[in-house]
């Protein structure tokens, strides 16, 4: 009876042994099947944030190649508003002799392009794609100096509508006004140009402004650039101008004294192009003597003292950007062409003194900048700029100095020979267009 009732407890043990052994085996299986659970979510979730990085990182990657390729296109439509030896066939500009509210020209990388592709296209604007030796062409045709980037660009001058979009109203003026109209504007009417330049005589700092009236200063030209990628495009916008000079009161300034004595003499403000009207033939700040045998011509045509000359000090420095050093007297030289003027920059202190550097039997065309005294003599011809921030020795001799364009400087002696000065307008705005563009704002638009 013990040896029974000994075998059945042994027996109750080990079948709950078994129980036991076999809920544990469940229990692990359940949790195996959790942790599996648990690593598939996780490696789900990997995978994914993994794939949204990829996928944001290319979306970045293109949207960086598209910025950058609407970069180019700013940077190369700058480029082509400069005009210098290496642009000369490429340079880019309104035809006409007035500025045209409605010029508009392209700069494209491809032959699929379409005027659809702007969404800011007017027909009734010129919408030229501009090539060598034909700045009329309407036909697509690419003209970009780039190849294997896909980016095109717009470039036109900047206009009154153009001012009214980002806020400009008579209470909070985005330029001076001049043209006597506060008239709103459209697209299809996109009113007067925006200059850049001296509304005014009295002006000393350059502003943008309207006119209904000629002027000799250049417009602001707004460029967009679209660059495009895989899928998307990123259009960008900016306004550059030329740089303007000192303001142009005569053919003749001297913020100081003048004294003309060489003979004969003849200084002109009437514009010789046509474009703009006629100007005093000489302004000074200081004193002036002349011989009778000086012929003066102009509105009106007599030398006009003003306080308002323009220093050519402070022009000195706006100027002189890319400028060619001179660091020797300029004898029998050819500086510049008429097709290409040039920017010419002097340290008048490194030469001998009184006259500084020296300038004879020279052919000029651009701008000359001399920070000191500067001599001319002999034969000496420039058509453009010249500014000297000391005196200016004037000595001709045979056909004498022609100057077509206009003189700034501190002071001016003319001890004697023949000199001519013509102030000419259309000279002076090719000698700017030989600058590098300033931008004044830029936006990202899309």
């Amino acid at each position: 009876m013990e040896t029974t009732q000994s075998w059945n407890f042994v027996s109750t043990l080990e079948a709950r042994d078994r129980s036991n052994a076999s809920h544990d085996h469940g229990f692990a299986l359940v949790a195996v099947l959790l942790l599996m659970a648990v690593v598939s979510l996780v490696t789900a979730t990997v995978l994914q944030t993994t794939s949204t990085e990829i996928q944001i990182s290319g979306n970045h990657k293109q949207a960086v190649q598209e910025f950058y390729a609407a970069e180019a296109g700013l940077a190369e439509a700058r480029s082509r508003l400069r005009k210098t030896g290496a642009t000369d066939v490429s340079f880019i500009a309104d035809p006409a002799v007035m500025p045209d509210p409605s010029w508009t020209a392209y700069i494209v990388e491809s032959a699929e392009w379409s005027p659809s592709f702007d969404p800011e296209y007017v027909s009734h604007e010129t919408n030229v794609i501009p090539l060598p030796g034909h700045p009329t062409n309407t036909v697509v045709q690419p003209n970009s100096l780039q190849t294997g980037i896909p980016y095109w660009a717009k470039i036109r001058h900047k206009t009154e509508y153009d001012a009214e979009r980002v806020g400009h109203k008579p209470a909070t003026p985005h330029y001076v006004d001049l043209d006597g109209s506060t008239a709103r504007h459209r697209k299809g009417n996109r009113g007067n140009i925006v200059y850049y330049g001296y509304p005014s005589p009295a002006d000393t700092v350059p502003v943008s402004f309207t006119t209904h009236t000629s002027t000799p200063w250049l417009p602001i030209e707004k460029i967009v650039a679209h660059g495009s990628a895989t899928n998307g495009t990123v259009v960008l916008e900016e306004e550059v101008y030329h740089p303007p000079g000192p303001n142009q009161l005569g053919a003749l300034h001297a913020s100081g004294s003048v004294s003309l004595a060489g003979v004969p003499g003849s200084i002109d403000g009437h514009d010789a192009c046509g474009a703009v009207g006629s100007l005093p033939p000489v302004v000074y700040g200081g004193t002036i003597t002349s011989v009778p045998t000086i012929h003066f011509d102009g509105t009106p045509a007599s030398p006009q003292h003003s306080p308002h000359v323009p220093a050519p000090a402070s022009a000195l420095a706006a100027l002189n950007t890319d400028a060619v050093a001179l660091n020797a007297d300029q004898i029998n030289q050819h500086l510049g062409t008429a097709l290409v003027p040039m920017t010419f920059y002097a340290e008048g202190g490194l030469f001998p003194q009184p006259q500084g550097i020296r300038f004879q039997q020279t052919r000029g065309f651009g701008i000359l900048l001399v920070n000191g005294n500067a001599t001319l003599e002999g034969e000496v011809q420039w058509d453009g700029m010249i500014l000297v921030s000391g005196t200016l020795f004037l000595n001709g001799q045979g056909s004498g100095i022609v100057i077509r364009g206009a003189v700034w400087a501190g002071e001016i002696d003319q001890p004697t020979g023949p000199l001519t000065v013509q102030y000419d307008s259309c000279r002076l705005k090719a000698a700017l267009l030989s600058l590098p563009t300033r931008v004044r704002t830029w936006r990202e638009i899309f």
